[in-house]
């Protein structure tokens, strides 16, 4: 009967002691880098915003978000609850607000989803217009919005809707592709 329970005693001290031992060694292992990059997330912050200045040193755009997270080894950053403020080549400032974001290249693209609304001057007219889209994209260089997903446009009181859209804002052109629908009285 000792016996038993010396071997026993025996067994379970050996099993004890491999099971230190394994510990010790797997906290000594590095880290695959697989497993690196999902323990770097890239950066993250609440209340960002972001500004790009022309050679005036004036903003050309400021992007406000309630929360921003880059994607690790991409040039990519998403943004929740996001409003964006730009100035186009004639001086008019126009801004917009939208769910979410995602800026690519240096924050040169913006695409933005969900509830999305732009709003400023379009062209030589001191009337708002408003833009109402469930996505959009804007490249910030080239001054272009665009979408291909239904849009409401309101100006100087009139409202048309259509799908797809491209607003150039150095050339003050704005074409809605398909489906167009309103009257536009003067």
């Amino acid at each position: 009967m000792i016996r038993v329970i010396g071997i026993t005693a025996l067994l379970a001290l050996l099993v004890a002691a491999w099971l230190v031992l394994r510990n010790e060694q797997g906290s000594t292992v590095a880290p695959s880098p697989g497993a690196a990059a999902l323990a770097n997330p890239g950066y993250s912050a609440r209340g960002a915003v972001l500004v790009e200045t022309g050679p005036d040193g004036k903003p050309m755009y400021t992007l406000r978000a309630a929360r921003i997270q880059e994607v690790p080894a991409t040039q990519v950053s998403l943004l929740d609850d996001v409003q964006m403020e730009f100035r186009d080549a004639t001086g008019h400032i126009w801004n917009g607000r939208a769910d979410h974001g995602r800026v690519v290249d240096d924050a040169t693209q913006v695409d933005l989803s969900g509830n999305v609304q732009l709003w400023g001057e379009l062209g030589s007219s001191t009337a708002q217009a408003t833009i109402t889209s469930e996505r959009m994209h804007v490249d910030t260089h080239t001054e272009v919005v665009s979408t291909r997903d239904p849009v409401v446009l309101t100006w100087s009181g009139q409202r048309l809707t259509g799908r797809g859209m491209v607003v150039r804002l150095r050339s003050e052109q704005l074409r809605i592709d398909s489906d167009v629908h309103g009257r536009y009285v003067p």
